[in-house]
């Protein structure tokens, strides 16, 4: 279990640190790393011999319980760090490169406040059977079906190994010798010389549009998600993206915030006619400096970035309260556990629970006990590191966290669903921007330790519910998520430096290449200007983009009509299952990246999850699952090897010879490229 735990665990780490960077940020496939881990471990039984030495590194039959602990770390391990983003920018932007212990233990800090906070939290939301964690289902099953069910029977093993080889063959071919196919578009076939085409109709290449009607034949992009993502959710993810289609041409075409001086989509600022705003000119000591700022004049966001900020605050707003109204009364007992004075008991009736209570628990104290030792670690490493984040900041912040961390775990807990990566970050950008005015560095500290915890609480949640269904003692579980949050910590941030050595220059322009994008750096960068230098000057009331902090409010009344139309008609599907928050919050989505994958990834989710689960049962049960972890398998490795030996992410980078399919004087999607 540690071996294969440790081993995918850098595995992970290193891939999603080599996606944080693509033009495309994508995860780390969850089936991928199950299947893997369980035909390595299969294999290990079966070669390592049981006597001698060698007895010790194999014990026995390779069993669930260590498929899903040495998973789990791995899993756990398996993201790009939020504290990367402030390492990379303070790098790129600031050439600040930030001393490597106070580094990482800043990256170790903001990972494990997200974990005492999940611990703090899995009475309410591991615990009950209502809290079911839709996407921990997926693998659980896997689990059942590989070590209880027969595993892989021999034609589920020929299915796995016929789609890896044959997916791992073809993504040679969209991902360097053939781009096009990331997203084939007829309207850019035939006319690839007009901006509102490529708008609208583009989508292949970083940051060049919206991607309608185009057709992906690169699983990298599509990935797996949409073959195990219950239907509903999925549904209120496409009602999002149609108004997505609407809002960004609105916004755009109707020259709100002059939106046509700028890019269709970026994350830079500008200046009024459309050149990139130089940070350097309204900074002294990297501090705002309103005398420069008087002589240089407003930046300006494109107007689609705008309106991304504003769709993500209506997000939070109405996730919060959609939380509040539909699911507080289920919630309620369990969140009494918080007082230290509730003398009263919740019984909790969970089969899985109940089997869980032969094994000792962690109690309360340790996950007290590592909270304190992260806050002083995130303390220590705010003063040492001249973040400029004083204590008090990072008290207020760390619950303004605790917070918001509770509202989108139980959304992922009761629907599958969960914040995008940087979907919070405008909100704690705007907090810090009025206790630390003029300052984008400490803006970038407050928005790490608010954000990480959430997306942190997220991932180890999940996985505590996987324990609880596959019944790992808690305090293996507790043992194997530290040492993939350590893991995944040091080799995020060795493996940041060597891309940022090599690939510099593409990070540093607007739009990237076709292999490397600076932009989660970029955004998270010129967010902090606009609101750690610039809040007052550009969010005020009066000021251009006053409607962002107001729409947090806007996205806390929306669910309100809705709920009282459920309670009218309970019975109604529609109303049952709709859901504000995840509506508003892909009411952006396409404002970023590659799009093309968008339209096919809808349709397969319908597919799978309406049409052959309902039509086929016993296939989609059988089969499912296991080719979703084989074409994430199948594609993540061979992305991995092009990532290292190809595309230059540790040495020169050797690109494909230029063809009609790989025609650098277009985008990807032969539309025209992006500004």
């Amino acid at each position: 279990m540690l071996f294969l735990g440790l081993g995918f665990a850098a595995f992970g780490s290193v891939l999603a640190q080599l996606y944080y960077f693509k033009p495309q940020t994508l995860s780390v496939s969850q089936g991928f790393l199950l299947i893997m881990i369980y035909f390595v471990g299969k294999a290990w039984e079966k070669v390592i011999p049981t006597w001698g030495p060698l007895k010790y590194i194999n014990p026995g039959k390779f069993n669930i319980k260590e498929h899903a602990a040495a998973y789990i770390m791995a899993y756990t391990a398996s993201g790009s760090a939020t504290a990367i983003q402030v390492l990379s920018v303070q790098d790129l932007y600031y050439d600040n490169e930030v001393n490597p212990a106070i580094a990482i233990f800043t990256l170790l800090a903001s990972q494990l406040v997200g974990y005492s906070f999940a611990g703090l939290l899995q009475e309410a939301l591991v615990y009950p059977s209502m809290t079911f964690w839709p996407t921990t289902i997926v693998p659980a099953n896997m689990f059942q079906a590989l070590h209880f069910d027969g595993g892989l029977g021999s034609k589920r093993t020929k299915m796995f190994w016929m789609v890896f080889a044959g997916v791992f063959c073809w993504e040679i071919f969209p991902q360097w010798i053939f781009p096009l196919l990331t997203g084939v578009s007829i309207f850019c076939l035939i006319d690839h010389s007009h901006r509102p085409i490529r708008n609208l109709f583009g989508g292949g290449s970083n940051n060049e549009g919206m991607g309608l009607f185009a057709v992906c034949f690169d699983w990298n992009l599509i990935g797996s998600s949409c073959l195990y993502i219950p239907l509903w959710t999925q549904l209120n993810e496409d009602i999002g993206i149609f108004f997505t289609y609407i809002l960004m041409c609105s916004v755009y075409y109707g020259n709100v915030w002059k939106g046509k001086n700028f890019p269709f989509m970026s994350q830079a600022l500008f200046f009024e006619n459309g050149t990139e705003y130089d940070q350097s000119l309204i900074l002294t000591n990297n501090v705002f400096d309103q005398e420069k700022y008087d002589q240089v004049g407003a930046p300006y966001y494109s107007a689609t970035n705008a309106l991304g900020l504003i769709t993500s605050n209506l997000g939070m707003g109405a996730t919060a309260m959609h939380v509040a109204l539909f699911y507080y009364d289920d919630l309620k007992p369990f969140f009494r556990a918080f007082n230290p004075w509730n003398k009263s008991s919740t019984l909790v009736h969970d089969e899985h629970y109940t089997a869980m209570k032969r094994y000792k628990r962690i109690p309360r104290w340790w996950w007290a006990v590592l909270l304190a030792v992260a806050y002083g670690m995130a303390q220590a490493t705010d003063y040492t590191g001249h973040s400029n984040f004083s204590w008090w900041q990072l008290t207020v912040i760390l619950i303004l966290s605790l917070f918001f961390t509770t509202v989108y775990c139980t959304t992922s807990a009761l629907l599958g669903f969960k914040e995008f990566s940087g979907q919070l970050d405008g909100f704690y950008q705007m907090v810090c921007s009025y206790m630390v005015p003029g300052d984008p560095i400490a803006n970038m500290y407050a928005t790490l330790y608010g954000a990480q915890p959430t997306v942190q609480g997220i991932k180890l949640l999940g996985d505590l519910k996987l324990g609880q269904y596959i019944k790992i003692p808690p305090r293996v579980n507790f043992l194997v998520q530290i040492l993939g949050c350590i893991v995944g910590a040091m080799l995020n941030y060795a493996m940041m430096l060597s891309i940022i050595k090599n690939q510099r220059e593409d990070l540093l322009s607007i739009s990237g290449t076709r292999l490397w994008s600076g932009q989660n750096a970029q955004s998270y960068n010129f967010n902090a200007i606009a609101w750690g230098a610039l809040g007052r000057q550009m969010f005020s009331p009066g000021k251009v983009y006053y409607m962002v902090p107001i729409s947090l409010a806007i996205g806390a009344a929306l669910p309100i009509p809705h709920y009282i139309l459920h309670r009218l008609y309970p019975k109604n599907q529609f109303l049952a299952n709709f859901n504000t928050g995840i509506v508003t919050q892909y009411a952006c989505y396409l404002s970023v990246g590659v799009n093309t994958q968008v339209n096919t990834t809808m349709v397969l989710g319908i597919f799978s999850q309406w049409f052959v689960r309902r039509r086929f049962p016993r296939w989609f049960t059988k089969y499912n699952y296991i080719v979703a972890g084989a074409l994430d398998g199948g594609t993540q490795v061979i992305s991995f090897i092009l990532n290292l030996a190809v595309f230059g992410a540790v040495g020169s980078e050797h690109a494909f010879p230029e063809w009609w399919g790989n025609d650098l004087k277009y985008a990807a999607d032969r539309c025209l490229a992006p500004e």
